[in-house]
């Protein structure tokens, strides 16, 4: 079963789970309104004059994280108008009074978060300042964390500062000096909780320092600084204390994750754990561990309802299915049912006899043959002869063999303007066995004997 708090040791695993509703992973559910509003105070103080500037209720800080959904949406150019503020934040479903919509709208436009799209009286459009963006969501991010997140924040950006071409060694020592009092801050509001506070203070504290993964970049930030700044010592001092401030800070997290396990177990309280927490733990542990739970809980076994009319509509709907499966009955075979095969086989029987004819009445009797002037008459001709004798010279039972001369006869007035002569010679033609030679005479186009 997993602990409220994460591991700090672990690296991060990836939520295999489907999106469950807020009540499973919203974290600002868990955070009482009381504990925003101090959180959200003690992020403003550096930035107020006087006390009671923080809004007091949460609801008008989540008006400017709708303000900024509502500019993403519209597709004008020019700004926005209040009127068209307003529409976009009832179309997202802000609950606010219109007054209290329109004093906080008129705050935003003196504060400089909701400025005017040209800078005239009067003109009624207005944009996001994005400075005003970044503080709606940095508004936001502290409320769900505590601030927690700003120390991941400070390593990414001491990390940027390393990675650069030419590193500052002034400016790294300086982000080395704030993630260090970033660390021990929060250690040490840890460990006051955890000998002062109650396990629900806690368990709300440990959902906010849930960062799997935290000890490792610290160590590699701090393996980034030997290799950048070899033999620099006051740099490798101060990343050797970022380490110890973050042992004292992962102890302190122990600290209280044992308070809470020892606390919640010896009082079964169930909030020591979310509810996807102990959805997890159901799926994913193991029998034993599941038993050891429940072996100190007292419960009445759950009385079995069964409605009789809804068992009547399954039996009357349910249809045993047969247990072995039978192959149906082949068709009868008649004497004149076609042959696929054989029509294949006829088929291409006919073509390779009326291609070995064809060649045949082109060689004439002679075992080979000029094909040249019989693929000079049209192209239909040329591409049926050339297609017949380069078939029956890949089939090895046929005794012709193509042969393709390297010549190239172009002739632009000619029916064939350009084709490679070509000869075809027959290699079973059999010789009279006695005699003489007989010299077979053909004659030409004029008639005359060659």
């Amino acid at each position: 079963m997993s602990d409220p708090f994460g591991s700090a040791d672990e690296h991060p695993q990836t939520d295999l789970h489907p999106a469950q509703s807020d009540l499973f992973d919203s974290h600002r559910e868990q955070l009482a309104v009381a504990e925003r509003r101090a959180t959200w105070k003690a992020f403003a103080a550096p930035l107020t004059s006087q006390s009671g500037a923080v809004v007091e209720n949460p609801d008008l800080v989540e008006m400017a994280v709708a303000v900024i959904g509502v500019f993403s949406e519209h597709h004008s150019d020019n700004g926005m108008t209040f009127a068209q503020i307003r529409e976009g934040l009832r179309s997202h479903g802000v609950g606010l009074a219109p007054a209290a919509i329109e004093t906080r709208l008129g705050h935003l436009h003196t504060e400089g978060f909701l400025e005017p799209y040209l800078p005239k009286l009067h003109q009624g459009r207005y944009v996001i300042r994005p400075a005003g963006l970044v503080g709606a969501l940095a508004a936001q991010r502290v409320a769900e964390h505590g601030g927690i997140d700003e120390m991941v924040l400070l390593l990414d950006r001491t990390r940027a500062a390393l990675q650069v071409a030419n590193p500052d060694p002034r400016r790294v020592l300086n982000h080395l000096h704030t993630c260090r009092f970033t660390l021990t801050v929060f250690a040490k509001d840890l460990q006051r909780c955890v000998a002062t506070g109650t396990s629900a203070e806690l368990i709300t504290l440990g959902r906010q320092h849930d960062h799997s993964g935290y000890t490792q970049q610290v160590v590699d930030l701090n393996s980034l600084v030997s290799s950048r700044f070899a033999g620099v010592y006051e740099l490798e001092d101060a990343a050797a204390a970022l380490i110890e401030a973050e042992q004292f800070y992962r102890m302190q997290v122990r600290a209280a994750i044992g308070k809470v396990l020892a606390h919640g177990g010896a009082s079964l309280n169930f909030d020591v754990l979310t509810p996807r927490e102990y959805e997890d733990a159901a799926i994913e542990s193991t029998h034993d561990l599941l038993s050891e739970v429940g072996k100190h809980l007292v419960a009445d076994a759950p009385e079995v309802v069964i409605d009789i009319n809804a068992m009547i509509r399954v039996l009357d709907d349910y249809r045993p299915r047969p247990k072995h499966r039978f192959r149906p009955p082949e068709p009868p075979r008649g004497g004149q049912d076609p042959d696929p095969i054989a029509e294949v086989e006829r088929a291409a029987a006919e073509t390779r006899r009326r291609r070995r004819l064809g060649l045949e009445a082109l060689l004439g009797g002679q075992t080979e043959a000029d094909l040249t002037s019989a693929m000079q008459t049209s192209w239909p001709a040329a591409i049926r002869i050339l297609t017949d004798a380069m078939a029956l010279d890949a089939d090895r039972s046929e005794p012709f063999v193509l042969n393709i001369d390297q010549t190239l006869l172009i002739d632009s007035e000619a029916p064939v303007t350009y084709l490679h002569p070509a000869r075809l010679i027959r290699t079973d033609f059999a010789l009279p066995e006695t005699g003489a030679i007989t010299e077979q005479v053909r004659p030409d186009r004029n008639d005359r004997d060659v």
